[in-house]
């Protein structure tokens, strides 16, 4: 077996940083808005960012160990997958950093749409970019999860006008 690329564990570490700000995003703004909705929004998404981290450490850990990619499933299973603690919750980002109490709930919404278009372009580009079968399928996977995110975004934009 040869060794991972750098490249690719560079591309999982652009995504545990961008599912790690998403979460500390929407936990922060779940505190700063008084919108019934848009909070509980905010939480879903919340979970499911920290299943996303959940999955690309897992994949760097098993690529790191063992030189090959699991499945989604797999990763998911395993237990003493690390978790997001108090200390990552300090993770610095110019747009976690512009939520306030004053902040608009429009605001909040606009923010977590470009942060939630980072991230699917994010892995559309890593999928294309990686070989192996079950890299494509995770990274294809966790796209089409935050585009999913983006239309429910977009829709609560719609509501809130």
């Amino acid at each position: 077996m040869s060794p991972v690329e750098k490249t690719v564990l560079d591309g999982l570490n652009m995504g545990i940083e961008q599912e790690l700000a998403a979460y500390v995003f929407y936990k922060k703004s779940m505190e700063m808005t008084d919108d019934e909705k848009i909070s509980e929004l905010l939480g879903k998404l919340a979970r499911e960012e920290k299943d996303h981290f959940r999955i690309l450490e897992g994949q760097y850990d098993s690529l790191v160990r063992s030189e090959m990619w699991n499945t989604i499933n797999d990763v998911m299973r395993r237990e003493g997958l690390p978790d997001i603690d108090e200390k990552m919750a300090n993770v610095h980002h110019e747009l976690i950093d512009e939520v306030n109490e004053s902040t608009s709930p429009m605001r909040i919404l606009e923010i977590a749409l470009i942060l939630e278009k980072q991230a699917r372009d994010l892995y559309t580009d890593l999928a294309a970019k990686v070989e192996d079968p079950k890299g494509k399928d995770m990274y294809e996977y966790l796209s089409k999860f935050e585009n999913g995110h983006v239309i429910k975004i977009k829709k609560m934009m719609e509501d809130y006008k």
